[in-house]
């Protein structure tokens, strides 16, 4: 098991440079679970070394997530949405992803989803 510094070092460099605060404390209390789950989210995600040989491309797992997150109204999505714009996402798939988001779980997935792709816009 690599040591905490080390594990986070690596989810950085997968990850283009951002690991949520959680998970930096969550390295401290079971740096084991959180290898193993970012070795899963690599995977999930096409993080790094992962993105060869998977059926689906990264710009629409991340599609994927952002309407997954809108649904669950998660505090990850405006960083979901981020990612999904920097892979080649037009702002038109992110809408029709929350979009989709809205016809599975209601208009409150669409209004958060919007909600945080407005707040990522204004911060540009």
């Amino acid at each position: 098991m690599q040591g905490q510094s080390e594990l986070l070092a690596r989810m950085r460099r997968q990850r283009g440079g951002h690991v949520h605060n959680v998970f930096e404390y969550l390295a401290e209390i079971d740096p084991e679970f959180l290898q193993a789950y970012n070795d899963l989210a690599v995977l999930n995600f096409n993080y790094a070394e992962a993105a060869q040989g998977r059926a689906i491309d990264a710009k629409t797992k991340e599609l994927i997530a952002v309407a997954l997150l809108a649904a669950v109204r998660g505090n990850t999505t405006r960083q979901h949405i981020k990612r999904a714009l920097a892979l080649g996402a037009t702002r038109r798939e992110v809408v029709e992803a929350l979009e989709m988001a809205m016809h599975i779980t209601g208009a409150p997935s669409l209004e958060f989803g919007l909600t945080e792709m407005m707040a990522l816009e204004t911060a540009k």
